[in-house]
């Protein structure tokens, strides 16, 4: 799936997102929900737009639409 916004992950299981298009990286990015309960272990909550989610499943609030985005000031 295709994530349309730069979103920050409220909460989800097994998420690892694919950012290559963006970030160039070729290993996919764990993500995790920031709680109580692992906050100074600073997870990786940011799902950033036109990268793909490739497993899990989640709820995430949206932050940036368009030109924004991350990928939407990139040049």
């Amino acid at each position: 799936m295709k994530i349309p916004a730069d979103c920050v992950l409220l909460s989800g299981t097994d998420i690892a997102a694919d950012e290559a298009a963006l970030t160039g990286e070729p290993e996919q990015m764990e993500k995790s929900d920031v709680n109580e309960h692992n906050v100074i272990y600073n997870p990786n909550p940011f799902l950033l737009a036109n990268t793909l989610i490739a497993s899990g499943s989640g709820t995430a609030l949206v932050c940036a639409v368009g030109i924004h985005t991350r990928s939407g000031q990139a040049e």
